[in-house]
């Protein structure tokens, strides 16, 4: 059953994301579930989000549909990230996504299991050639899961550009949903564009609610160059109570509007700026997703690209003037913040840092008592200063304020000369008094690893095997009433690393779900044979202590 109300594409919002046909638009629903969100495009993830996600009712098997004819131009199963996911590209120039899906169709998943046992791998990513698996629209493709990067059931659904694999707003086709709830203000916050070197929290300034659609703030006076910074979330209507990012925010001086920016298109690769039009600050110590209302220095942001202002408020040139901040949601639900600033002479207050001057243009190998530290250019966004220290065995590279936009090697002095140990070692990254694994090589003098962020690191070992165990079946049980053959696969310290798993000597595919430490085998591939089985799991984590698990079972 079709739950959108689908609505013909105006020539309007075809002229608004450059494509050259303008023909009308009449897009299947792509999940069988009440268009309710759980994301909205653009907002704050780990990068910003290029899709919407749709709620599948708080279970996993909702029907997913393709919501035009075309033929699949990827498919893929990840253990993290989209998980199973779907690309379908469609005659009219748009490729649609469907991720974190549970299953595939029938039709679909007879593909990817002969693939995945032609390869002996869990996780595959093939392109079928051009018309190989076609699909008609409305036709069912799969159903909603919670694989990859998942972390509760939902549709991530994408609609981009085919040529330029742009993510565009699957809102701009059309798709109408209810949404009567203007978008919220937590908070306001002042950001120091003065002093871009060292980077410190935003101020916070409290606001409070006038009516329902306005809040205010007392008069705010600033003598450096400062950022405007908000706390916002939308909601769609009462009830449902996800926390969605807004759609598009005005910057009014004066009642004049000086910038804007609103989310219909992000290109893949400007998503990393995130890091910067969110401060990382506030994100990293306060979990506060502060949204700056200026273009961030150094960022190359398609949807910035059409203001001549950006956005820094100077103390010289607005002395005395109202500022107002609108956000909107997509049905044009609007907030407005409202306050006044006043512009004041620079204070000559002499601060002194302490640090090595990083710029982002010049490629730095710093030694710290035989610690070594190998930057290239650009792995920051911004020049800063890097406070680093290498004392007993750990080496402190300053407090996480600063984000990086590539990585850089540290490497640790290591004299082992035991070989188990030395395999077992690795650089491990401290926080909260506990050791998180980092991928780590070793040489005749060093243990070294990337990483990418700042904080404490030191060399830690891990010496214990993974641990197995079965959820559903003993040895030598019967489980011909059973769907699956399922384990529990974990490691603490250095992580999975890889597993095979054998039925009677042939390989057998068990999918692997890490954030339940899950693996599990369908009955329904037909490679179990009547009677009894032989079970064997080979398996090994980070460092490579290995293991292996034996069972027979009958059917």
């Amino acid at each position: 059953m079709n739950l959108f109300l689908r609505i013909l594409f105006t020539s309007f919002f075809i002229l608004n994301y450059n494509q050259t046909s303008s023909q009308d638009l009449d897009f299947h629903t792509p999940i069988d579930a009440p268009f309710d969100l759980s994301g909205t495009f653009g907002e704050y993830r780990s990068r910003f989000h290029t899709g919407i996600d749709f709620k599948s009712r708080g279970v996993q098997g909702q029907k997913i549909f393709s919501i035009e004819e075309g033929y699949v131009s990827r498919i893929e199963v990840n253990n993290y990230g989209y998980g199973k996911v779907i690309y379908i590209d469609h005659p009219n120039g748009y490729t649609s996504v469907y991720a974190h899906l549970k299953d595939f169709s029938t039709e679909l998943d007879k593909f990817v299991k002969g693939e995945q046992y032609k390869l002996r791998k869990s996780t595959i990513k093939k392109f079928p050639k051009k018309g190989e698996i076609k699909v008609e629209k409305g036709q069912l493709i799969g159903y909603s899961g919670n694989t990859g990067g998942s972390f509760g059931p939902h549709l991530h659904f994408e609609i981009r550009d085919t040529k330029t694999q742009d993510a565009l707003n699957p809102l701009m086709f059309n798709y109408e949903y209810l949404d009567n709830e203007r978008p919220i203000i937590r908070g306001l916050y002042l950001i120091d564009e003065e002093n871009t070197l060292v980077s410190s929290l935003p101020s916070k300034k409290e606001i409070r609610k006038l009516n329902d659609s306005t809040y205010t703030t007392n008069d705010i006076e600033f003598s450096n160059k400062t950022g405007l910074g908000i706390d916002i979330y939308d909601i769609q209507y009462k009830g449902l109570f996800n926390r969605n990012g807004v759609y598009k925010v005005d910057l009014y001086i004066d009642s004049l509007l000086v910038y804007s920016f609103k989310m219909d298109r992000i290109k893949f690769s400007q998503n990393h700026y995130r890091k910067i039009m969110y401060d990382y600050m506030s994100a990293v110590k306060n979990k506060k997703r502060v949204l700056k209302v200026y273009t961030p220095q150094n960022a190359d942001l398609s949807f910035l690209e059409n203001n001549n202002f950006n956005g820094i408020l100077d103390p010289t040139e607005h002395l005395d003037s109202y500022i107002s901040i609108r956000v909107s949601d997509w049905n044009k639900n609007s907030s407005h913040l409202n306050f006044k600033i006043k512009g004041t002479e620079s204070k000559d207050d002499i601060k002194s840092y302490d640090g090595i001057e990083i710029l982002t243009n010049q490629d730095y190998e710093i030694n710290k008592n035989s610690s070594v530290i190998e930057i290239k250019k650009n792995t920051f966004y911004n020049d800063l200063l890097l406070n680093i220290s290498y004392r007993e065995d750990t080496l402190d590279l300053g407090e996480d304020k600063d984000p990086f936009r590539n990585s850089m090697i540290i490497k640790l002095p290591q004299l082992i000369s035991d070989t188990l140990e030395l395999r077992q070692s690795f650089i491990g990254k401290i926080k909260d008094k506990k050791i998180t694994y980092l991928n780590s090589r070793k040489d005749d003098s060093y243990i070294y690893a990337n990483t990418s962020s700042l904080g404490k690191y030191t060399i830690s070992r891990d010496t214990i095997k993974p641990e197995i165990k079965p959820i559903n079946f003993k040895q030598n049980s019967n489980i011909s009433n059973r769907s699956t053959i399922r384990l529990r696969l974990k490691d603490e310290m250095s992580g999975i690393k890889s597993y095979n798993a054998y039925l009677n000597g042939k390989w057998a595919l068990f999918e692997y779900e890490p954030k339940s430490n899950l693996i599990f085998h369908k009955i329904s591939d037909n490679i179990i044979n009547e009677g009894e089985n032989i079970l064997l799991i080979n398996y090994q984590d980070g460092v490579g202590n290995k293991g292996v698990y034996k069972a027979t079972i009958y059917y």
